[in-house]
C-alpha cells in the first residue's frame, strides 16, 4: 500500500457524488485532474463528443487515490496496519482474524466484524467460503501510462466488435491507456489492436509504458456478499464491467451501508439482522449497473440496434449526452430502459 493496479484511474461523476456525499471530494480535487467530456467511437458511430454529467469527472492515478482514502480513514480514527489475510474463525459473538505481518509472524486479531475490501479474486471471499479461487473466462486488460504532448479535458474511448480502447488524461503530461479485449495479448498484439480500434490515430507500443500492468479474466462475483460477521465491499463482492467505470462508484456509494452493517454488528446485533439492508443496498446498486451495461453492450454490439441508434443520434444530438447520463450512474432504472427503447424505436 500504495500499489500498482490495472485501473483506469478514472472517476466518473457518480463516483464523485458519493464521494461528496462521505465529505471527501473536496480534499481530492487538488490532486486530481478535471475531466469535462468523454469522446466515443466505433462501428463507423462518432466520435461523439459529450459532456459529462454532474460533478464532471476526476483524473486521479490509482496510489494516490488509495492513499488519500487512508489518510482520510486515519484521520477518522482508522489504525493501519499492514500483513496479509490468513484465515478467520467465527465465535458466538466475535471472529478472530488471522494475517501475517510484514515480519512473516502470524498475529491474531478479536473482532466483531470483518469486511473484505481486498478486490477480485478476494482472499477473504475464498478463504471464507464465500466465492471461488478459480478465474473464469472473460476479457483481460492491459495498460499503464503514457506521455502526453498536452494536457486534456477529454477522455477517449474506441469501442469494436471485441474489446475497446480507453485514454483517459492524468495531468503533469500524463495519460493513462487500457486496451480490454477477449484474450491476453502479446506486446506487438497490443499495439496492433491499440491502433485498430483508433483507427490509426493511437498506438500503445509496451517500451513507451512508464508503468505497465495488465490483468484478467475480467470476470469475478462472489457466492454472497455477506456470510456471518463477514461481508464484501468493491471488487471483492464483484467485479463490474469496467467499460462503464462504475466499480470504484459503487464501492464508494456503498461504504456508508457497509459501515453500518460493521457498526450493528459491533453493538450486538445478529449477523443475519445487522447486514440484511447491506446486503439488499448492494443487490440493488449491482442490479441497475449490470442493467446499464447490458443497454450499451447491446447497443454497440448488435448490428441492427447499433444502426438504428446511430439514425437516431444523427437525427437527435442530444440524445448522446442523455446516453452519457445514464451511464454515468445519472438516471435511475426507469430513464435507462426508456432511453433504450427511445434509440432503437
Amino acid at each position: 500500500m500504495p500499489r500498482a493496479k490495472v485501473c483506469g484511474e478514472y472517476l466518473s461523476p457518480a463516483t464523485l457524488a458519493a464521494l461528496d456525499a462521505i465529505g471527501l471530494l473536496q480534499d481530492l480535487k487538488p490532486r486530481a485532474h478535471s475531466l469535462t467530456w468523454l469522446c466515443l467511437a466505433g462501428f463507423g458511430i462518432g466520435p461523439l463528443r459529450m459532456r459529462l454529467p454532474g460533478f464532471g469527472g476526476l483524473a486521479i492515478a490509482r496510489t494516490d487515490f488509495d492513499f488519500a482514502l487512508a489518510q482520510a480513514a486515519q484521520a477518522a480514527g482508522a489504525q493501519m496496519c499492514t500483513g496479509t489475510f490468513v484465515r478467520a474463525n467465527e465465535g458466538t459473538d466475535f471472529i478472530d482474524v488471522v494475517y501475517r505481518d510484514d515480519m512473516g509472524e502470524e498475529r491474531t486479531v478479536r473482532a466483531r466484524a470483518l469486511v473484505g475490501a481486498d478486490g477480485s479474486w478476494s482472499s477473504v471471499a475464498a478463504r471464507m467460503g464465500m466465492a471461488d479461487e478459480r478465474r473464469h473466462g472473460g476479457r483481460w486488460a492491459v495498460g499503464g501510462h503514457l506521455a502526453a504532448a498536452r494536457n486534456s479535458d477529454e477522455v477517449e474511448m474506441f469501442v469494436g466488435a471485441h474489446g475497446y480502447y480507453a485514454r483517459n488524461p492524468l495531468g503533469n503530461g500524463l495519460i493513462n491507456v487500457m486496451l480490454v479485449m477477449p484474450r491476453a495479448l502479446l506486446d506487438d498484439e497490443a499495439d496492433r489492436c491499440a491502433r485498430e480500434l483508433s483507427g490509426g490515430r493511437y498506438g500503445m507500443v509496451q517500451s513507451e509504458l512508464m508503468r505497465r500492468v495488465a490483468v484478467g479474466p475480467l470476470r469475478y462475483r462472489a457466492r454472497a456478499a455477506t456470510h456471518g460477521r463477514t461481508l464484501l465491499t468493491g471488487d471483492a463482492a464483484e467485479l463490474l464491467d469496467p467499460f462503464l467505470g462504475q466499480g470504484i462508484a459503487m464501492a464508494v456509494g456503498l461504504a456508508g451501508p457497509a459501515a453500518d452493517a460493521a457498526l450493528a454488528l459491533a453493538s450486538g446485533q445478529s449477523p443475519h439482522t445487522a447486514t440484511r439492508e447491506y446486503a439488499r443496498a448492494r443487490r440493488r446498486a449491482a442490479g441497475r449497473i449490470r442493467l446499464a451495461a447490458r443497454v450499451v453492450d447491446a447497443l454497440l454490439r448488435v448490428p441492427w440496434l447499433r444502426g438504428r441508434a446511430a439514425r437516431k443520434l444523427a437525427r437527435r444530438p442530444e440524445l448522446a449526452d442523455q446516453l452519457l447520463a445514464v451511464v454515468a450512474g445519472a438516471d435511475g432504472d426507469e430513464r435507462r430502459l426508456a432511453l433504450a427503447l427511445d434509440l432503437i424505436a
